[in-house]
């Protein structure tokens, strides 16, 4: 972040803005980037820094170590106190955030070390200083686990559930708010955070996708008992067919944060309010207990249009099965045995039984290989195609389907993304198509979005790019006005989870004049099987990137229903082609190369 864009030192100047007064102490330290934008702060060694009059003045210096050290932390948390001793401390974390396993503070200079929660523990207790506020202006770390690990250490924390813009806190004004009334609670400073933050986000039109709240850390023991007996009652829901799909359906359409897909990664955090709102049905025990203990736990968040089921804590929950990861989660941050228990039976993975030992195993739970699904595809008298699930209904969590254009000139198909937009009878488990010859377009060129979440009133999208050059992702939604219309919205781009760190990318990179945008597509050799990537063009960005509907060129595409089951099984109907020619479509089943 500082080293690309120098971004820590943009918030390092606002700080120079800050009149503060002799109640207020401002220390920094700095590490963990191979290069500054400024000519001040030096990279080869841990240096601590107090901002007085407008400026920074280097008041330590210590030998270069990780920021990823629970050491390097507790280490200047004792340093801060022993010498600028105060009634009430407040902490803030700077930096990238990966959610509750891969935790913060990735250090550059460390080969991207970062404090997991286990780790951040370990150097609160060392350190023996209670903080009024901990605050986190990182991605992803507004989560249950975090909130645990920090409760007895804190009295409340700030953080963000989602992604944070680059540009990240507005520093001037909280700080100026501590200095103006020193006496101000965590509570307090905690909401100037928020709303200025918001605003922030606002001026640079970022508005969209923010999150950010105040936890009192409490209330957070409460919770914690609440979610591990929900979690209990979550166990006796994978008993029963008609209960695991219903909880596997509501926990994939929660809003969930970092990604969470195969060409950006996965940081598995699910929003914990919308998580138990999607599945209260099947969890009647005990959802309104974590709901009530939630809702006193979160004194305060902002959410923008797109991030509207924000409810200001996530929980870690394996949308992408990594059996290391799930592992790692069990070690560093569990905060609950039933819930390790509960991800035993939806994984396929086994707990460590040294810290699961006392809580029975799952007897009788569902097991996939009872429910097989089978389908049936074919072109109705209407000229629709439908897709009949006819065996393992109570099985199946979702339905989409994926278009391609074929090529026949190179013997390819084009891949042109995976969509939602279809006719549904769940009832009775069958299926219309709703292709009408339109696709979505950036600036009028074509694009191969990936539908990563579906709330309601929005979907929301991944688009492979290059942007000037660099392969990344476009962050995009639709908003729905009505049920039958809505408009398309362009966040930015956004480089995805590292998959050896676990690190989210921090900035959603919003998209200014003169960048150059190329929309990315996979293609397929039908007779080789060889995988290709193509650009059809690009376009200059000048103003607001238009995302909008345009019909298909005249051509052939192929169409084919994606059906997923509740243990993450994957199955396919059969393609049809979907002809285009002068306005009209033609649907026509494929040619059997056997």
């Amino acid at each position: 972040m500082e080293t690309e864009a120098g971004l820590a030192t943009d918030n390092l100047l606002e700080l120079l803005d800050v009149e503060l007064t002799d109640s207020v102490n401002f220390v920094i330290q700095t590490g963990g980037t191979e290069e500054w934008w400024n000519e001040v702060i030096d990279p080869d060694y841990v240096q601590r820094w107090e901002l007085e009059d407008n400026d920074l003045y280097l008041v330590d210096e210590q030998r270069l170590t990780s920021m990823g050290d629970p050491k390097t932390l507790s280490d200047f948390l004792r340093w801060g106190a022993e010498n600028y001793p105060a009634e009430k401390y407040m902490l803030v974390f700077w930096n990238h955030g990966g959610g509750s396993v891969a935790g913060v503070e990735f250090d550059e200079l460390f080969k991207m070390d970062s404090l997991t929660l286990d780790e951040l523990a370990e150097a609160f207790a060392s350190a023996g200083v209670h903080f009024e506020l901990v605050g986190f202006d990182t991605c992803l770390m507004a989560t249950l686990e975090t909130a645990a690990t920090l409760a007895p250490y804190a009295r409340y924390m700030v953080a963000s559930e989602e992604l944070e813009p680059g540009g990240g806190w507005d520093y001037c004004s909280w700080l100026q708010y501590i200095a103006d009334d020193p006496e101000a609670s965590g509570l307090e400073v905690g909401k100037v955070i928020c709303d200025s933050y918001y605003k922030k986000c606002e001026l640079e039109d970022e508005e969209g996708m923010a999150t950010l709240s105040v936890i009192d850390l409490a209330a957070i023991p409460e919770l914690v008992a609440a979610f591990d007996a929900m979690a209990q009652e979550m166990i006796g829901v994978t008993r029963e067919m008609s209960s695991l799909r219903g909880f596997v359906q509501g926990v994939t359409r929660a809003e969930n944060y970092g990604g969470n897909n195969d060409d950006e990664g996965y940081a598995n955090m699910v929003d914990l309010g919308d998580l138990i709102r999607n599945t209260e049905r099947v969890l009647p025990e005990t959802a309104d207990q974590v709901l009530n203990a939630l809702n006193t736990a979160v004194k305060y968040n902002i959410k923008g249009q797109s991030r509207a089921k924000a409810s200001g804590l996530s929980v870690y929950f394996p949308l992408g099965i990594n059996h290391d990861e799930l592992k790692a989660y069990a070690y560093q941050t569990a905060i609950s045995k039933n819930y390790l228990r509960f991800l035993e039976v939806v994984t396929d993975w086994e707990a460590p039984e040294d810290l699961v030992e006392d809580i029975p195993q799952v007897e009788q739970a569902v097991q996939k290989d009872d429910y097989e699904i089978e389908l049936e595809s074919y072109i109705d008298e209407d000229g629709y195609f439908v897709l009949e699930i006819t065996n393992g209904l109570e099985a199946v969590h979702s339905v989409q389907f994926s278009l391609y254009y074929m090529d026949y000139e190179y013997d390819e198909y084009m891949l042109l993304g995976y969509d939602n937009d279809i006719e549904a009878d769940w009832e009775n488990g069958v299926f219309w198509d709703n292709f009408r010859g339109v696709w979505p377009t950036l600036n009028g060129l074509y694009c191969a979005p990936t539908l990563l979440a579906e709330a309601g009133d929005y979907n929301l999208y991944s688009i492979p790019i290059l942007l000037n050059g660099k392969e990344t992702n476009l962050r995009a939604t639709y908003i729905w006005e009505s049920d039958d219309d809505g408009y398309f919205k362009v966040y930015g781009a956004w480089d995805g989870i590292d998959p050896a760190t676990g690190m989210s990318s921090r900035e959603v990179i919003k998209l200014k004049d003169g960048d150059e945008v190329t929309p990315l597509f996979e293609a397929i050799n039908w007779e080789t099987g060889e995988e290709n990537i193509y650009e059809l063009g690009s376009f200059s960005v000048d103003g607001p990137v238009v995302m909008e509907e345009s019909e298909l060129i005249d051509g052939d595409y192929l169409y084919q229903y994606k059906v997923v089951d509740v243990f993450g099984r994957e199955f396919y109907s059969d393609e049809v082609i979907m002809e285009c020619a002068d306005g009209e479509i033609y649907v026509y089943e494929t040619e059997d190369e056997d």
